[in-house]
């Protein structure tokens, strides 16, 4: 099944594809699409998980324009023609 990733504003971390579409298992979750990602971008994963396998909170992970962390965070299934944007965390004031 497709889905589609946009990764905004990731510069720092040398992403290579910004725009991706990638072809993932049936029971894919966050974690399994967080992997595929790293394949096309080498050290992803290590920037979005903290140490405990998590979502680091300095990511915001959306899926269809709904908060990860607010779903199942890591376990959190993916359906076919779902969108998923990555945004740094921002704030300040």
């Amino acid at each position: 099944m497709n889905i589609d990733v946009r990764l905004n504003l990731l510069g720092v971390l040398g992403i290579k594809q910004s725009e991706l579409t990638l072809d993932t298992p049936p029971d894919a979750t966050a974690a399994i699409l967080i992997r595929l990602i790293d394949q096309h971008n080498p050290g992803f994963a290590a920037a979005l998980t903290n140490d405990d396998g998590g979502l680091s909170p300095q990511f915001v992970f959306f899926i269809n324009g709904r908060n990860a962390v607010h779903l199942d965070g890591m376990r959190t299934r993916l359906n076919a023609g779902d969108v998923v944007n990555v945004i740094p965390a921002i704030a300040g004031g």
